[in-house]
């Protein structure tokens, strides 16, 4: 089994995630001994749908053995109506509780109990390459990742069955599923703005173009996007707006969760990938890294990207309130020229004091006036110690 890097929990935790990231297996491996309710089992979804609180029976009988130490409920968003029952266990009977879900929206969007104060939500994410670098020597392996992703099953998979498990996961899950789940109404026009959005992963999102090339209204566009979000499949990357002497501008930008998926959903799962999408999946998996690592490493941050009106632009921006912290620019290249110090330079008259970075595939690490030239690997060990310029511990 791969270890993650996820902090375990010392109270009650929420832990979501997409399907197939390991929240499970985590979970098992973490919390040992522990009781568990599966609601992907059907015999457990009928019975707490219509009862609730048969619960709380189920938690004091599992109180009552040996070695009891808490409860996990997978995939809670099932059954929404649980979490009241879940909170009176908290503070009633002193329960510990970690709970799964591979969907925020349709907990938010029922009004379900969050659990606010009484919960700690936690976020895992695809297999990182720290992850992968523990597990084994050599293990890891860009081409392949930019290729078909960093899930966990498809990192142990042969390339044939990583193609099989792609497609099945965005033919299943991501079309049939969220359907099934009564988030989308009309399956032809979200399986089109699907193939549509993985297209366009990394560039500014055009809701209008998008909208006349899926016949399908702009309001509905925004809102398939809502649900990518609200079931982690990905993330919007916002300009950053907080400026003072220039103004920016720049629409949002998305980026899908795994680059497998996003390959299944484009169909180039197989074949050679040309220079300009390997360099949008090693941006988009960069910053999935990122984000990652300062989930785990419970950095204080949020992601942005800079852009200002004549062309300049960082592909990434991290900042902590009204206060720019760090900027990286990703370049798919070992031979980074000038181009790829632009934005950086640009960025800097603003911010003098910034920390810059150019992440890209150097074989040494290198200054060039004020922005520290490194690759990946090193770039992400350095960040997940605390040793970024600006996103220290």
């Amino acid at each position: 089994m791969i270890s993650r890097l996820l902090p375990t929990p010392k109270n009650s935790a929420l832990l979501f995630g997409p399907r197939m990231t390991g929240k499970t297996t985590w979970l098992k491996s973490t919390f040992s001994g522990w009781h568990i309710i599966d609601l992907l089992r059907e015999d457990n979804f009928q019975i707490f749908l219509s009862d609730p609180s048969r619960l709380r029976k189920e938690v004091f009988a599992a109180r009552e053995k040996p070695g009891f130490l808490g409860v996990i409920i997978d995939e809670i968003q099932r059954v929404p109506s649980l979490l009241n029952e879940v909170q009176s266990l908290i503070e009633s009977d002193g329960i510990t509780f970690i709970l799964s879900g591979s969907s925020a929206r349709k907990l938010k969007r029922g009004g379900a109990n969050l659990l606010a104060g009484r919960a700690y939500e936690m976020r895992i994410f695809p297999v990182t390459y720290i992850e992968s670098n523990n597990y084994k020597k050599d293990f890891f392996e860009l081409d392949s990742v930019l290729q078909f992703g960093a899930l966990p099953k498809i990192l142990l998979s042969s390339p044939a069955e990583k193609k099989r498990i792609l497609k099945s996961y965005v033919g299943t899950y991501l079309r049939e599923e969220i359907h099934a789940e009564a988030l989308v109404r009309n399956l032809p026009s979200f399986s089109r703005f699907l193939a549509l959005a993985a297209e366009s992963c990394g560039q500014e999102v055009n809701f209008s173009e998008i909208s006349r090339e899926t016949t399908v209204k702009s309001k509905t566009i925004k809102e398939y996007y809502s649900i990518l979000e609200e079931t982690w499949i990905g993330t919007f990357l916002h300009p950053w707006k907080k400026t003072v002497r220039k103004q920016l501008a720049g629409s949002p930008k998305f980026y899908f969760f795994d680059n497998g998926v996003t390959n299944a959903l484009r169909e180039t799962l197989g074949g050679v990938l040309s220079p300009e999408i390997r360099g949008l999946l090693f941006e988009q998996w960069v910053i999935g890294e990122v984000r990652a690592i300062i989930s785990y490493a419970e950095l204080e941050g949020s992601l942005y990207y800079w852009k200002i009106r004549g062309g300049s632009e960082v592909d990434l921006l991290v900042a902590r309130g009204s206060a720019p912290l760090t900027a990286v620019e990703i370049k798919h290249t070992s031979n980074p020229g000038p181009r790829c110090f632009s934005g950086l330079n640009s960025l800097a008259e603003e911010y003098p004091g910034i920390g810059r970075y150019l992440v890209c595939n150097v074989e040494r690490a290198f200054d060039n006036d004020g922005i520290h030239v490194m690759n990946y690997r090193q770039f992400f060990e350095e960040l997940y110690q605390g040793r970024i310029q600006g996103l220290c511990r």
